[in-house]
């Protein structure tokens, strides 16, 4: 099974000019935990919940100047259209991340698929050690590899 079989080809975005407060208001009214930031159909970054809280709001005094592109993880880990679900799994597994967005033969955006999409639509093995492996705390991942 392809990933575009689960992933959701309907994606909320933003622009890396966007403020910062657009992206909080965006996820509120959707309920959603992360926006893709795109120029045109190109993906320049990710912003997720974690992001607004740890990159954005550390000093409110500037919040109102911050833009995505400053609060944004750019060059965000993707998939393609193309990979299997498992292979999707393994990139989340090997990079902790729960979303991936989706790109297609001419790295264009056509959608985004969660850790939810996978463990929905997987093998319980494969569901299972992903949610083990993505969320294992970072440290012990560097301890392994010392």
């Amino acid at each position: 099974m392809n990933v575009t079989e689960i992933m959701a080809s309907v994606v909320h975005t933003v622009n890396p000019r966007d403020p910062v407060y657009r992206a909080a208001r965006m996820m509120k009214d959707h309920d959603i935990g992360c926006l893709l930031v795109v120029e045109g159909d190109r993906l320049r970054g990710i912003v997720t919940d974690r992001d607004l809280v740890v990159r954005a709001l550390h000093d409110p005094a500037t919040l109102n100047h911050r833009t995505m592109a400053d609060i944004m993880t750019a060059r965000p880990v993707c998939c393609r259209a193309d990979d299997t679900v498992n292979q999707a799994a393994v990139i989340m597994e090997q990079h902790q991340v729960r979303r991936l967005p989706v790109l297609d033969r001419d790295d264009r955006l056509c959608g985004i698929v969660t850790i939810g999409d996978i463990c929905t639509h997987a093998p319980h093995e494969v569901s299972g050690t992903l949610i083990e492996e993505v969320s294992r705390p970072a440290h012990t991942l560097l301890a392994e590899t010392a």
